[in-house]
């Protein structure tokens, strides 16, 4: 039994050895060990494409539409209506906010009394008299009893009289009574009837933009203030945003500099748009060791929808010294390419890859391999992890 034990034993740790080595096999390939070389920069990369402009309409108060509710897909232009929200309990609040000012105003309304006051004297002889009589009109008016043009009336005619007085007359005149007035509370309703008038001027909301609705809120037949209802997206100019790699960031910077940059967004049908590139980090990303780059375009042709993924073709004459390896070496799954590296135990492994643009059969590895690497030019189907790899 103790023998039987031990052979089990045996026959488990050859069958660890093996799988880690491959079971044991051996496949002869040809390798090939990387290096660099230099290359004019041509990258075709995937790039999130974005308006340049956009707005949430966003309701400042709450009820059922009136309009028709916007809807995924639906052009817009600057200026329309694209929300009309119920205004009748609105205009109701306006129209009590008036009544409450108009009563409030109509109790502070002037009332006049009639009083008595001395008319201006006439006659010829010296002016002493009536230089009296002016100051008297005077006190009178500075009282209230007088009106302004009434007294400026009466002065005048007092000025011209000459000679003695021949007697005093008076005259009757209505002299207005100052009311009551809260103005504090006038001011209160005047207040609340401009506030009423903003709400009701919210009931309708006007599209800032030209552009495409690109979402809409679970019911976009209901308002609710402070809640977005839909959102409007510039369809013309986008942005495109990608990552660069850093070994390309100085050829490209010295090509934006001398115009020798060439810059296209690829639709889905092959179709392209000339684009320019506005904006080219200075830092890199720490997670990704790249640069983010923004490129903005006209979308004559209507080949793009904001918040879909297409891709970027960058290129310049400018040369760039990059890793290329044979296009046979290069293998896809759905995790990504990948090639086949032999590491420094002669053993086949598998190495993920960022892969760039293909030209004379090579393809330019972006990332994922370092000089120095022993990688399968043209590995054969029957190859595995952890073969004994002779080249």
């Amino acid at each position: 039994m103790k023998l039987k034990k031990w052979a089990v034993l045996a026959c488990t740790a050859a069958l660890v050895v093996s799988v880690l080595s491959g079971c044991g096999n051996s496949v002869s390939t040809k390798t090939e060990t990387v290096s660099k070389s230099d290359h004019p920069v041509a990258l075709t990369l995937d790039a999130n494409i974005t308006a340049l402009h956009m707005t949430n309409i966003v309701p400042k108060l709450s009820g059922k539409l009136v309009s028709t509710p916007l809807a995924v897909g639906q052009e817009v232009k600057a200026g329309d209506v694209v929300v009309q929200v119920d205004s009748a309990p609105y205009q109701q609040s306006v129209s009590q906010a008036e009544s409450q000012l108009v009563a409030a105003s109509s109790a502070a309304t002037p009332t006049y009394k009639t009083v008595t006051v001395p008319a201006a004297s006439s006659g010829g002889g010296g002016g002493g008299d009536n230089s009296g009589h002016r100051a008297e009109l005077k006190a009178w008016y500075n009282m209230g009893a007088l009106s302004k043009v009434e007294y400026n009336q009466m002065m005048a005619d007092a000025g011209g009289s000459s000679g003695s007085s021949q007697g005093e007359t008076t005259q009757t005149v209505q002299v207005q009574e100052a009311p009551a007035v809260d103005h504090e509370k006038i001011a209160q309703l005047q207040q609340a009837v401009q506030a009423a008038r903003d709400m009701l001027g919210n009931t309708t909301i006007y599209s800032p933009i030209d552009g495409r609705v690109t979402a809409v809120s679970d019911n976009p037949s209901v308002a609710v203030a402070g809640n977005v209802l839909a959102t409007i997206q510039q369809m013309s100019p986008l942005v495109a945003t990608f990552a660069i790699p850093e070994m390309y960031i100085d050829a490209l910077q010295d090509a934006k500099k001398d115009g020798s940059l060439q810059v296209s967004i690829i639709a889905a049908s092959g179709e392209t748009e000339t684009g320019e590139l506005t904006y080219l980090a200075t830092t890199k990303d720490p997670s990704t060791g790249s640069y983010m780059a923004k490129v903005t375009f006209n979308n004559a042709k209507n080949l793009f929808v904001p918040g879909e993924f297409y891709h970027v073709r960058i290129a310049t004459p400018k040369e760039v010294s990059q890793i290329t390896v044979p296009k046979t070496a290069v293998r896809t799954k759905d995790s990504g390419d990948f090639v086949y590296i032999v590491n420094d135990s002669g053993l086949a492994d598998a190495r993920s890859v960022l892969t760039g643009d293909e030209e004379d059969g090579r393809v330019v590895i972006l990332d994922g391999l370092d000089e120095g690497d022993v990688v399968v030019a043209d590995p054969p189907d029957s190859l595995e992890i952890g073969m004994k790899v002779k080249s």
